[in-house]
């Protein structure tokens, strides 16, 4: 009878030693440029021969310009190629008509856009190399996260075999992120001094801060989605009203 496979680790280290013998010292890693998934690949590259990391981009096209310096730069410093493959939202959000224009709508209609998901995204880096095959998928996810994913964790462990998904560094707390980071000398995207975080979405969160620090990518984004500057003038007025309210009461 064949043994079982392991769900629950004590640790990370535990985890990747396990899994690099399970999958042949082969990985995929879901890449975000984010601080999670940089660590995540820090830790992988101690006991894993090879290591397949893909961005996902949400704009057609490809990524932004300041993502993809961000790219050009873990390329270089980790010495690997970063596949740059369309996230699942891209179509999802055209489909539905996020920020479009009403002439726009029945071209999209039109265009029938066939949605995929995050396992096709994974069948994809598969297919570069003979070697992935049978890899699992790994992220940036810790337990440290929220109260949820500790909970998850707890109950269903750092992998999902059915998914072929895991997480390397899943139990890191800051300090250990810290520790990390600082050893390597490795930087973190400008994303993290525009926003806070690294760029997701085209909400105004993300596409305020865009049209004033890339201006070239901000014009990429309207060209696509045309009503982002309509919904930036709303979320603007929208601050301007509450902040003048909260002013008479104050008064």
């Amino acid at each position: 009878m064949a043994e079982e496979l392991r769900k629950h680790f004590s640790d990370s280290d535990e985890l990747c030693e396990y899994m690099a013998g399970l999958s042949n010292g082969c990985t995929i890693l879901a890449f975000s440029t984010g601080k999670d998934s940089v660590v995540a690949w820090l830790k992988m590259r101690r006991y894993f021969r090879k290591i397949v990391p893909y961005y996902l981009y949400s704009i057609p096209g490809g990524p932004l310009s300041f993502t993809e310096r961000a790219l050009q730069y873990y390329e270089d410093w980790f010495g690997c190629r970063i596949l740059r493959l369309p996230h699942p939202s891209m179509y999802r959000m055209l489909n539905a008509f996020v920020l479009q224009a009403p002439e726009n709508l029945r071209i999209i209609e039109e265009a029938s856009l066939q949605e995929f998901d995050y396992e096709g995204i994974n069948a994809l880096a598969r297919a570069t190399d003979p070697d992935l095959d049978n890899a699992y998928q790994a992220s940036g996810v810790r337990s440290a996260d929220s109260i949820v994913r500790r909970q998850s964790m707890l109950k269903h462990g750092q992998i999902n075999h059915k998914a072929r998904r895991w997480y390397p560094a899943f139990d890191y707390k800051k300090e250990d992120m810290v520790r990390e980071l600082d050893a390597a000398q490795i930087a973190l995207p400008i994303d993290y001094k525009w926003f806070g975080r690294t760029f997701d979405g085209i909400d105004y969160r993300f596409t305020s801060v865009i049209k004033e620090k890339s201006p070239e990518d901000y014009e990429r984004i309207k060209l696509v989605f045309p009503m982002v500057e309509l919904d930036i003038l709303r979320q603007q007025y929208r601050r301007e009203y509450h902040a003048s309210r909260e002013g008479k009461v104050a008064q």
